[in-house]
């Protein structure tokens, strides 16, 4: 199995374990709460939702290395950057799953805004990071983020729920981070054929 492969089953394997989390939820209305509401509560649905998170979260955490590695720059430290905010948002995934919004309301809000704080830094460094990331890579994830704090403020000012935030802006970091694997992947081949 390539990286890239490993990549869209990380994305499948979330896609999956967060649709069958919904469909058992107990709570026919956990989606006028947030996301994190189908982990509140002690049975398989909560507990299918909490697992995809902590091992999607033990996935990404995983794939930092393996994704970063071997990727030109000519920025040396560039790539343990990368692999640094990769590292942190998959550490705070897991740790949404670890920590239920209902039980450890602060912890989980705190590590869910991390995770977000940690994508932006990676998206506006990667640029300075890994200099010859594609430019229409790096414009897809400057959208991404503008899309994901838009939606925010859209909450914030109520006409969008926290579910449909959480949901639009997972999609969106996920996309990136298998966008991210398969232009790393790119680089690299250039590399080695020229």
């Amino acid at each position: 199995m390539d990286l890239q492969l490993l990549a869209a089953v990380l994305a499948v394997f979330l896609v999956l374990g967060v649709l069958a989390s919904m469909l058992t939820a107990s709570d026919p209305d956990w989606w006028k709460d947030n996301l994190s509401a189908l982990g509140m509560s002690s049975n398989v649905s909560a507990f299918a939702f909490n697992i995809t998170i902590i091992v999607a979260g033990f996935l990404v955490t995983t794939l930092a290395r393996y994704a970063t590695r071997g990727i030109p720059t000519a920025n040396p430290k560039g790539i343990g950057r990368v692999r640094v905010c990769l590292i942190v948002v998959g550490v705070f995934l897991g740790l949404v799953g670890v920590f239920p919004v209902d039980q450890f309301f602060a912890v989980h809000t705190g590590v869910a805004s991390g995770m977000v704080v940690a994508f932006g830094v990676l998206v506006i460094g990667l640029p300075r990071w890994i200099t010859g990331m594609p430019r229409p890579f790096v414009v897809v994830g400057w959208l991404f983020l503008a899309v994901t704090l838009a939606l925010a403020v859209l909450f914030a000012v109520g006409y969008y729920t926290l579910t449909a935030v959480e949901l639009v802006a997972g999609i969106l970091v996920f996309t990136w981070i298998v966008l991210f694997i398969r232009n790393g992947a790119a680089l690299e081949q250039d590399t080695r054929r020229g």
